[in-house]
Parts: structure tokens; sequence; C-alpha cells
């Protein structure tokens, strides 16, 4: 049995954020200089955690908020994984929050409801994110173990972290909306990992422990 610590961090603000426009897994904006400066704050707030490797998406807000991270870690990989991206809201994804909103609170409220093949057109459902999510982390944790990784820092995307708290810790994703977060918050969990339980059920198997949490964006 091994324990893996897990620190999930959303990425800093983006313009896209700022402009409070809904930003998914289609939509690719770097950091704007707030977000520099949460990210900033989080590496210095996270400087003295012993991380053995460090995991970011490949949309270059989460690649970004990580490398700022991973600046004070020295010698710690730092790996992209697509599979980690944020959920993809389709035709709504660049599209206003003020706008938007009442097509996507209906689809959020069929997800707390457990309708959650519930879309939007072109976008991604709640039960699909929760199986890449749920297949990456089993991938990730063979890994880690075969490489004696024990903590790990994952930079990633507010509603993926949603699905990960809800899926993996509470395993009932009508429970997503209760993760709440800023950019830059994190959560840390815990597992404890049998790896034969893992080959055969994957994550799903698994315990995972709600350790703490930091919801503030550091500024």
């Amino acid at each position: 049995m091994v324990v893996v610590d897990i620190i999930i961090a959303r990425h800093g603000q983006t313009k896209a954020n700022a402009n409070r426009l809904l930003q998914g897994g289609l939509i690719d904006c770097d950091l704007n200089k707030r977000g520099i400066q949460q990210a900033q704050r989080l590496a210095e707030h996270l400087r003295d955690e012993a991380f053995d490797w460090i995991i970011a998406s490949k949309l270059v807000r989460a690649v970004h908020t990580a490398q700022i991270v991973a600046a004070y870690h020295e010698g710690v990989p730092l790996t992209k994984d697509k599979r980690l991206g944020e959920v993809s809201w389709g035709d709504l994804d660049g599209t206003k929050l003020s706008e938007c909103q009442p097509i996507r609170a209906k689809v959020i409220e069929q997800w707390r409801t457990g309708k959650f093949e519930a879309k939007f057109p072109g976008g991604e459902s709640a039960e699909e994110c929760r199986v890449r999510i749920t297949e990456s982390f089993t991938e990730i944790l063979k890994e880690a173990v075969a490489k004696d990784y024990k903590r790990l820092l994952m930079c990633l995307h507010g509603r993926i972290m949603r699905v990960i708290m809800a899926s993996l810790v509470e395993k009932d994703l009508t429970k997503m909306e209760l993760t709440r977060h800023t950019n830059c918050a994190y959560y840390q969990i815990q597992v404890d990992v049998d790896s034969e339980v893992l080959a055969t059920s994957g994550v799903d198997g698994l315990v995972f422990k709600y350790i703490r949490k930091d919801v503030r964006d550091h500024l």
C-alpha cells in the first residue's frame, strides 16, 4: 500500500476570466498580469512542499501556472496531460457568461439531479468528463507508484476540479457544485494505493480522502 498526496490547483486568471467569458477546453488563453501574480503567490505558498511530480493539462493557462510553481522545485518533472483539460462547453465556449448563463444553468441543474449525459451542442457531458478523469488518474497513479512518486501537484481547471472532487472523493457526481474555487485555489486529497485494486478496478476501487483546501486567489 502506497500513500499518495495530490494537490490540485486551479490556473491563474486569464483575459477570458477577467472579461467574464465562458472558458472551456476549446479556449486556450494564457495568464494575464493578475493571473501571473496569482500563480507567483501560489508558488510562494507551496514552495516548501516536497513535490515528486508536477502535472498540468496541455492548455497554456495551466501549463504557465505549473511552470511558475515548478521554478521553486528544481529537478521535479513537469508533465503535460491532455486528458486533464477543462470540460468543453461546445458552442458556448468563449461566449459571455451573462448571455449563456440560462442555457448553462439548465445543463448544470441536470447534472445536479443525476442526468450526467446532458451536454451543450458540440460540448462534453459530465459523464464523459468523469470517464476521462478516472482513466487518466488510474494511469497517473500507476506511474506514480512505479516511480515512487508520493507527492503530486496538478495545475488544472475549475470544472474539472469539481469533477475530480465529486467523482473520486465524494463518489457522487451530483455533488460537483459543492467544490468552490477561485483562480489559483487548491484542494489537497490523499489516497492509499493498493496496486492490485488499481490494476483491476482503477481509481473507482480506491478511497480518496479530503485533506485541506485553500480557496483564496492569494492576492
